[in-house]
Formats: structure tokens, sequence, C-alpha cells
């Protein structure tokens, strides 16, 4: 069995308004369909062992590969969902997981002539689940211990995603993919705002448009991490990245890094164990690390 990480970070929110109190996040991504019953048990007891408030993911559950199965990954978000839900009153939104679009769900989605069903059946066994939502370009606005918090998924298009020359996202994207009649498309500042973006590539747009913490994976940790951030290669073939891992701050917003919970294709890691983050979010609080 892979060994899992339990990655805990302590953030201080000053925000002007808001009561004071803590919002503990839990953080699951890029799992890839490694979901036997071994690396379930640890990634449960990890959940279990930090209590959080919320439960979110960060997307690419599944292989996107013509043929690969989505029941794998589909079976242990329900059984996690349900699990969740249980200790929640009825209707609690809070008793949901929250969950954004990785590259690998995105690309069955867009190429139905090449992924056959795979997306239509993975997005039935969420829908079924009652308990599990997939945040495309939408956002959710509720209340965790008089904490009120907005989820947002944001679904990264697929020319930002290009191998070696990709585009760079802009800010106006991130704001345009959330803007609606009612919502200008900015981060609420009467909230705990909480971006889920799959790649970090977009990083310095994600700080631009200012959630006040935004979560992020696709990256693997770079496969062998150096220092803090360091790693060795990305997904879209940048050798020696600096954005592979771990925490960056900038006038008081900060991102997240995961290295994940999985892997495919090449099955290494180096210095870079599976993880699951935890977030303990001080609202007008001083920390305690």
């Amino acid at each position: 069995m892979k060994r899992y990480k339990d990655t805990r970070y302590n953030l201080n929110l000053k925000k002007p308004g808001l009561p004071s109190g803590t919002l503990t996040v839990c953080f699951f991504t890029d799992m890839h369909n490694c979901c036997s019953p071994e690396e379930i048990s640890r990634i449960e007891t990890i959940l279990q062992k930090n209590r959080p408030d919320l439960i979110l993911c960060g997307g690419d559950s599944i292989i996107g590969k013509p043929g690969y199965p989505v029941a794998p990954a589909a079976d242990f978000l329900t059984c996690l969902a349900g699990k969740w839900a249980s200790v929640h009153e009825n209707g609690d939104p809070a008793g949901n997981i929250y969950l954004a679009m990785g590259n690998h769900e995105y690309r069955t989605r867009i190429y139905p002539e090449v992924y056959g069903d795979m997306y239509t059946r993975y997005q039935r066994a969420l829908q079924q689940s009652g308990h599990l939502i997939l945040l495309q370009n939408e956002s959710r606005e509720f209340t965790v211990h008089g904490l009120p918090v907005c989820i947002c998924g944001f679904s990264m298009d697929r020319r930002y995603y290009g191998r070696i020359h990709h585009e760079t996202l802009p800010c106006s994207a991130i704001t345009e993919a959330f803007r609606t009649d009612q919502n200008p498309g900015t981060p609420p500042s009467d909230q705990i705002s909480i971006l889920l973006a799959h790649n970090p590539s977009g990083m310095d747009a994600y700080l631009e448009w200012g959630a006040d913490l935004t979560l992020c994976g696709h990256y693997h940790g770079g496969v062998a991490r150096f220092g803090k951030h360091g790693g060795l290669i990305s997904p879209d073939l940048c050798l020696l990245t600096g954005k592979a891992y771990g925490l960056f701050q900038k006038n008081g917003k900060s991102v997240i890094v995961s290295s994940g919970c999985g892997e495919h294709t090449i099955p290494v890691r180096i210095h870079n164990p599976r993880e699951i983050v935890t977030v303990v979010i001080h609202v007008n609080e001083n920390s305690q690390s």
C-alpha cells in the first residue's frame, strides 16, 4: 500500500465584517482510480482524524483514457459521500462533497467521439449519490458554524492545458466563467471564498482573481520533488517547475498545490508521497500552529 502524508496548513484570514471562528477543510485530488480497499481505508482514516467542516475534491478522480473504467472512482466517491452526509442533518449543504473538473474528466466530456460515454456514466454516478456536487464554473454559498462560505469550481478551457506550448490563463477568463446576471464574476467580499482550480499553471491569475484560498492539483508534486515548491516535470512538460507543490501566498491570498492521491502512466514518486491536505482557516483570529 502506498504511503499517504497527512499535510496540514494553518491560515490567518482577516476579513472585516465576518465573525471570528475556524473553518477546517480537507482536500484531496488526482486519485486516478487509485481506489483499492487499502487506499480507501487510509484516505478515510485521515479524513476522520482531522474532522473537517468541508470535504473538497480537486478533480482527476478518473483516468481519462479510452476504455478505462469510471466505476472505481465513482464507487469510492459515492461511498465516501454517503458516510459524510450521514453525520450531517438532512439537507445541510456542508454534508455534500464539492468537486472540481480535472483535465481527465474535462476531456472525456468534450471529446465523446474518443471516450464514448465515459463522462456520462461518471456524471450520472455523481448525480445519483445525491451528495456529490461537481462544480463546472459554478459556485455554492452556505454557512458553516456561522461562517459564510462560497465554494467556486473553475473548469479551465483546453487551450490552457497544451503541452510545452499553451496560452497563459488571464484573470478575465475566471471572471467571465463565473459572471451571471446576478454575479459580477468576482469573489465575494463578505464570505470565505474557496476556489477549486485543478491546474496550478494559472496560479498568477488565481491570485489576481482573489479568492481567499485556491486549491490545485494536477502536477502530482512534479513526480520528483525538490525543496518547498520544485518538481522535476509537470504534465505540460515543463521541466523543473517551481509550482509543483505547497503553499503560495500574495496580498493575503493563498494557493495550495497538492501532490495528489494517485498517479497513472508513470507510477513514480520520489520524495513526493501521496497526500490528503487539511487547511484550518482562522477567521479574524490568531492561528495556532
